[in-house]
Order: structure tokens, then C-alpha cells, then sequence
């Protein structure tokens, strides 16, 4: 029962994986789109900026095609540790899968309050959560396991 629960926790953090490179290619994509909803949120608007202060502008757009980019990458490790999850059950690989992905969904959902950009706000959550959900699923297996100490 409990290494089912494994082989679950490590197919929804695998998709996870896969959400959070589409999340990457949203933001590369659709970086016109982000920025005017963040500048709705302190209420300016994104075309004026970008005509008076273009330089400061490019940096905003460099910006959020680097987050992609970090995005697709760290979704590349997700879904590579929950591969190797699923086929060797290793502790450390669980705590490496769990500590890499609380910090950059919990960093992602960070800025996008920040931003107070309520699309991006919904779909980090949405993708911090199922994460949440596929690391809690196995936890009982790794607490309960017993491993050698050196």
C-alpha cells in the first residue's frame, strides 16, 4: 500500500513537472500579457511605460522570459527526481524533489503576490498545491521506512 502511495505522489509531482515547463513557455509567450496585468495591478499602464522608459522596459520582458526559462529548467528536475522516485524509492532523492520544488513554487507564488497579478497568482497556486499534494501522499512511506545511519 504504502509503495503505491510513492508510485502516486511521484506520477502527480512527474505532471507537476510537465505544468510547471508550460508555466516556463506561458511566460516566455505571453510576456506582453503579463506585464500589462502587472502593471493593471499598480495601476499604470504597460504601453506608456514602454514608450517613455523602453530601455527599463526591455529589462521587464528580459525578466520574464528568464523566469521561463528557469521555469522549463526546474521543471526538467522535477519531473527527471520524480522519475527516479518512482523506479528507486530513494529518501534523499524525496527530500532533494521536496526541498527544489517548495522553494521555487513557494519563490514563484512569492512574486506573483508581489506583483499582485491574480492570473499568475492562481495558476503558481494551482501548481504549488498539486506539488503539495504529491509530496504529502508518500510522506508516511519515508517516515516510516528505516534506513542506515552512518
Amino acid at each position: 500500500m504504502n509503495i503505491q502511495r510513492v508510485k502516486q505522489g511521484a506520477n502527480i509531482t512527474y505532471y507537476n513537472g510537465v505544468y510547471m515547463i508550460f508555466l516556463g513557455l506561458y511566460n516566455i509567450f505571453f510576456t506582453g500579457f503579463n506585464m500589462k496585468s502587472n502593471f493593471e495591478a499598480i495601476s499604470q499602464l504597460w504601453g506608456f511605460f514602454a514608450k517613455y522608459n523602453s530601455p527599463i522596459a526591455k529589462m521587464f520582458y528580459l525578466y520574464s522570459i528568464v523566469l521561463g526559462v528557469m521555469l522549463i529548467s526546474e521543471g526538467v528536475v522535477i519531473m527527471y527526481l520524480s522519475d527516479y522516485i518512482f523506479k528507486r524509492k530513494e529518501k534523499m532523492t524525496w527530500v532533494i524533489l521536496f526541498l527544489s520544488g517548495i522553494i521555487s513554487w513557494a519563490g514563484l507564488l512569492t512574486v506573483s503576490f508581489l506583483f499582485k497579478n491574480y492570473w499568475l497568482i492562481l495558476l503558481t497556486f494551482l501548481g504549488w498545491l498539486t506539488f503539495v499534494i504529491g509530496m504529502l501522499i508518500p510522506i508516511r512511506y519515508y517516515l516510516e521506512k528505516n534506513y542506515k545511519e552512518y
